[in-house]
């Protein structure tokens, strides 16, 4: 079996003061790359701030013999996301790894949601990966070498009661991230996407309910998800443009496609009611590269 190493690389970890990240920069650490634990250490909407976040998990990491270095800056701001990569290079003088980890978790009915509210996770979730990601690029593309790692959720693919703005968010993430894969490959850049299920304060947040809480507290640690990140961000991760499902030490590759569906050049409503069956039919569900291919795929396949 291979052994993995991250010895000599260098990675930033947003959010990386808590339960997730916190586990993700340990980990790295651990497989020896040099690490920027960033947090700017607000409170679990994203107010306030503290320093002292970031920190002690970098004594945790230096304790251990690792290398780490503490940043607070904000990722929600364009200047937060250079001064984070920044630390990196002024740090170790590369950058290698960029961890998306940063985000926010409330609960509050859609009617209840105003267009602010969408607007302050879209800045934390989706302005936090933009603005770190955006700042390393220049760096991961001058080397031909780089592993971005985003965070989406289930949330954020399949929904969830009273998480409109969270949802939101990480739907964009997933588009993003398919995105930025298709761009970073002519340079060696392979970006990818979990959807995590580590407990923490988002959980207490969004879950009422003190017997699933308790059931997800003890199922759910975090150091279960952060191998899954540490091959993502490794020379071993031969994958980009993919998401994948990770908790409880379980990881699934995530596909989204389309079957065969019903094709009519006269197409109309009435034909649609009649032939619902072939709508749901996933006969030979296909995978699309991207949105291009999804239309040439199946124009081919109608052809035939």
């Amino acid at each position: 079996m291979e052994n993995i190493s991250l010895k000599n690389r260098v990675a930033v970890v947003t959010g990386a003061g808590r339960a997730l990240g916190r586990a993700y920069a340990l980990l790295l650490a651990e497989y020896g790359a040099k690490v920027v634990v960033n947090d700017l250490g607000t409170d679990g909407e994203g107010y306030g701030s503290s320093p002292a976040v970031a920190q002690q998990v970098v004594d945790e990491i230096r304790a251990k013999g690792g290398e780490a270095q503490a940043d607070a800056a904000d990722v929600a701001s364009v200047d937060g996301g250079r001064s984070i990569v920044q630390q990196a290079l002024d740090t170790w003088g590369r950058i290698d790894i960029v961890v998306n980890n940063a985000g926010i978790c409330g609960s509050k009915p859609f009617a209840e949601s105003t267009l602010a509210d969408f607007e302050h996770y879209w800045r934390i979730h989706v302005g936090g990966h933009v603005n770190v990601t955006r700042a390393a690029w220049p760096y991961l593309q001058k080397q031909g070498y780089g592993r971005v790692i985003m965070t989406s959720s289930g949330a954020g693919l399949y929904g969830l009661h009273g998480q409109s703005t969270y949802s939101a968010a990480k739907g964009a993430i997933h588009g993003l991230m398919r995105t930025l894969a298709i761009e970073g490959a002519e340079h060696g850049i392979r970006v990818n996407g979990i959807l995590p299920g580590g407990f923490s304060r988002m959980h207490e947040a969004a879950i009422s309910d003190p017997a699933v809480l308790d059931m997800m507290r003890r199922a759910m640690p975090p150091e279960l998800v952060a191998p899954a990140v540490v091959w993502l961000a490794s020379e071993s991760c031969d994958v980009s443009g993919e998401e994948f499902a990770v908790w409880s030490g379980r990881i699934a590759r995530v596909g989204i496609g389309t079957g065969p569906g019903y094709v009519d050049s006269a197409l109309t409503a009435e034909k649609i009611s009649r032939h619902r069956e072939m709508l749901d039919a996933l006969a030979n569900f296909y995978e699309p590269r991207n949105a291009i291919d999804e239309v040439t795929h199946w124009q081919t396949v109608a052809k035939k």
